[in-house]
């Protein structure tokens, strides 16, 4: 390499003079291309302060959200008693058709879905109080029997006095298989996705 050209490339990169400019060596590159590249995320102060500017805009946004609600639904709950109880068969139908497999897509075409808490549970009658309606209904209860020969279906659900449940149906039967069931944050998820808030 000249020296005029060394000269040249100092100015764009000012590298000291006795660095070694000849080609890498074989070993040299295998050795670079079999070391994995682990990315760190950048977190000088810029990120760190849009970071804050962004969680800051959100919460903002969230407690103009939530008082706008408040504002015009008067401060009261959700109103989902408007209808009279609702009775759904816990059970019946083709008592030999097969489970499909869970998913949201699967669940969103159900036609009616409700999360509620159990108020009673006498034998084969389930009481629940609707908390919130996805879709399909306006009841402020809904009242869960199994038919004759059918209380194992009612029993596959665990419902306990005071527990919240997710409970789907079609055609007046309560939807087993995984798309009914006890309320947990992953279960809520899918509803919430599956049919909006």
């Amino acid at each position: 390499m000249t020296d005029q050209l060394r000269e040249r490339l100092a100015r764009l990169d000012p590298m000291h003079p006795g660095v070694d400019t000849e080609p890498p060596s074989r070993e040299l590159l295998e050795g670079i291309m079999s070391t994995p590249v682990i990315e760190q995320p950048e977190t000088g102060p810029e990120q760190k302060s849009n970071r804050w500017l962004v969680g800051i805009a959100a919460t903002a946004a969230l407690v103009l959200a939530v008082g706008g609600a408040i504002a015009l639904t008067g401060g009261g709950t959700d109103p989902v008693a408007s209808g009279p109880p609702l009775e759904l068969t816990a059970g019946g139908g083709d008592t030999m058709a097969s489970c499909i497999v869970f998913s949201v897509e699967e669940l969103a075409r159900a036609p009616l879905a409700f999360e509620g808490t159990v108020t009673t549970v006498e034998g084969d009658t389930v009481h629940l109080d609707v908390d919130h309606w996805f879709k399909g209904g306006d009841a402020g209860q809904v009242v869960l029997n199994a038919p004759q020969g059918m209380e194992a279906l009612i029993a596959s659900i665990p419902f306990q006095v005071g527990g919240q449940y997710l409970i789907t149906a079609y055609d007046g039967n309560v939807n087993y298989c995984g798309f009914s069931g006890p309320s947990t944050p992953e279960f809520r998820a899918a509803f919430e996705q599956a049919f909006g808030a």
